[in-house]
């Protein structure tokens, strides 16, 4: 398992037992390492060209490469301050099985994941998050998208971003996962949520809501499912479908009895990975308008104050 905190490498003079070289290591050893203890290395796992300039380390991935000259400051990636948001909300507020953006600076090379399961390395950067490596989705200097792990339990958690490029860490997040995180996706540039009707016309001021109609609406972070096994990276099943607690929907101040959706069906969308669908019926005794969208799963709604809240047309 990969150590929480980024590990040092010292080589040391054995007759004298004094330190050599040092350097920074992205993983650790084979060996268990508990808490800040120091672990000795058998040669066997352990090699040195022989300029000196770099080791080679049998970690807890593979085979490591490690450069012995100090990493370069300015290659250091930086996380922004509240820079982990909920990838549909922009805001923090994450659960698990969810899908995240990390905004920062030096994060990692331009990369796009283009198969599944998604990768733990890309764009020369591996994430941490409790010592579990993240699937990552794509990856810039500025943004990294990653799932978190279905498999993990709400709690507080140290998530570290790694540029294996570099042989750099940033300094260590403290990142805490709610039960739930409910956000609706919405499009930053067209101000679009994404609620389509049954055709896969999104619904906008030329093609409202109305009643008696069927919407699809796409979220993320509505917390664990039943049914299908999930396994974090990988696409939904579609035998058996996984299926949400029990999920409430608003067209409009949720304090109206006008204002809530009938749903008929919650769970995650077969194929996709970390995104959530929403089937409802628009009933008779709707509100109308331009309407604020609200989610509410486990006593959770989604947030009100965001970037690009979500909104719907309905007549």
């Amino acid at each position: 398992m990969l150590v929480s905190e980024p590990p040092t490498l010292e080589l040391v003079d054995v007759n004298t037992g004094q330190t050599t070289r040092t350097a920074s290591v992205l993983e650790g050893p084979l060996s268990t390492q508990v808490g800040t203890q120091r672990v000795n290395v058998a040669g066997r796992a352990l090699a040195v060209d022989s300029s000196g300039n770099t080791a080679y380390a049998l970690t807890t991935s593979g085979l490591s490469i490690i450069p012995l000259d100090a990493p370069v400051a300015a290659n250091r990636p930086q996380v922004n301050r509240d820079g982990v948001v909920n990838i549909a909300s922009f805001v923090p507020g994450l659960a698990p099985g969810s899908l995240a953006s990390i905004f920062g600076r030096n994060l990692a090379s331009a990369a796009t994941a283009d198969s599944s399961p998604l990768p733990t390395v890309l764009g020369g950067v591996c994430v941490t998050l409790g010592a579990r490596p993240l699937p990552l989705m794509m990856t810039s200097p500025l943004q990294i998208n990653a799932q978190i792990p279905p498999e993990l339990a709400a709690g507080r958690f140290q998530m570290v971003v790694r540029s294996i490029e570099h042989q750099i860490a940033a300094a260590t997040q403290q990142l805490t996962l709610a039960k739930y995180a409910p956000a609706v996706f919405v499009d930053p540039a067209s101000k679009q949520a994404a609620i389509f009707h049954e055709d896969g016309r999104p619904v906008n001021k030329s093609a409202p809501a109305n009643r008696d109609q069927r919407l699809v609406i796409y979220a993320t972070g509505l917390g664990a499912t039943k049914g299908a096994k999930i396994v974090s990276g990988t696409p939904t099943p579609a035998e058996p479908l996984a299926v949400t607690e029990p999920v409430q929907v608003f067209f409009g101040d949720p304090n109206y009895r006008e204002s809530a959706m009938q749903v008929d069906w919650s769970g995650l969308t077969p194929g996709s990975i970390g995104l959530y669908q929403i089937n409802v019926y628009v009933p008779w005794y709707r509100m109308k308008g331009e309407l604020p969208v609200t989610i509410r799963v486990g006593g959770v709604e989604t947030p009100k104050l965001t970037p690009v809240p979500p909104v719907v047309v309905v007549e």
